[in-house]
């Protein structure tokens, strides 16, 4: 069901957490606890009740146990990722912290994680869907990311790094390709809570030197093993910026991520990653 008009857009990575009903609902993840709101603005206390087995009944994959290991909790977290072709459409919306927005771009994702490689094209555009500029990412099976850019006319530049700015958003192309679940060089830090939910925290670093980044710092939430929070360290260890799932939504019978929410420190904004749709070819 794709959108009837042209929403010029890039496409973010559509981290799906299976679910089997077509309903369309959100989970406001920026509370205390994780409460589901639907359309008519019920809620519920929690993303899904445990059965006897263990087994989600929504769908959705519980985390390893605590004995785990870093490397099992990230395979638990690719694993939600759909491995047929979805395409997402949606928005970046810069903000100021007083909630003022100042800029939108509309973004279009479209995405074959099942691939050999697996692949991702983004298309990032203006308010009249004109093509601002698109990316093609690739991933090898080590995690490494290529990037290949083009601009608005269509040709080639040199890619930037996985850390540059996205048309001077507070996202990278670290938060809208997750390239980082994918780094195999992860050690596992002490358990945290994050805004009520019980994460393991895992630490991983690249494969390869990415400019400002020695690390990335995971908080995966250990019930449903999907990434609640990143964090960028840079080459001191001090954070960078930091990233946070604020809500996650089921459309089309998919649950993903529905808001993402990316926060540099001392520059006053911060950039929203809005879903809006999803489609499967």
């Amino acid at each position: 069901m794709r959108r009837a008009i042209a929403i010029a857009a890039v496409v973010f990575a559509a981290y799906a957490i299976g679910a089997a009903e077509a309903a369309r609902s959100d989970i406001d993840m920026d509370g205390t606890g994780i409460a589901a709101r639907s359309d008519t603005g019920a809620e519920a206390t929690d993303v899904a009740a445990r059965s006897d087995t263990g087994v989600e009944a929504t769908g959705i994959a519980a985390c390893p146990d605590t004995g785990a290991d870093a490397s099992a909790i990230l395979r638990a977290a690719t694993s939600l990722f759909p491995v047929e072709p979805v395409a997402l459409y949606g928005s970046l919306i810069v903000r100021r912290q007083s909630g003022v927005i100042v800029r939108e771009i509309p973004f279009a994702m479209s995405l074959d994680w099942g691939a050999s490689p697996p692949v991702a094209e983004y298309t990032l555009m203006d308010s009249f869907g004109r093509t601002l500029s698109s990316a093609r990412v690739t991933r090898s099976a080590s995690g490494a990311t290529a990037l290949e850019c083009l601009d608005s006319e269509g040709k080639q530049v040199p890619a930037p790094p996985l850390t540059a700015q996205i048309l001077g958003t507070d996202i990278t192309w670290l938060d809208i390709t997750l390239a980082y679940l994918w780094w195999e060089d992860a050690t596992l830090l002490a358990p945290e809570t994050f805004k009520g939910s019980l994460c393991d925290v895992v630490e991983v670093r690249p494969p390869a030197p990415i400019e400002g980044c020695a690390a990335v710092r995971l908080w995966i939430d250990r019930k449903h093993a999907f990434l609640r929070q990143a964090e960028q360290l840079g080459p001191d260890g001090a954070r960078v910026r930091w990233m946070w799932v604020a809500s996650v939504g089921k459309i089309g019978g998919r649950w993903m991520i529905r808001n993402l929410e990316v926060k540099r420190p001392g520059t006053g904004f911060q950039t929203k990653l809005h879903v809006d749709d999803l489609d499967t070819p």
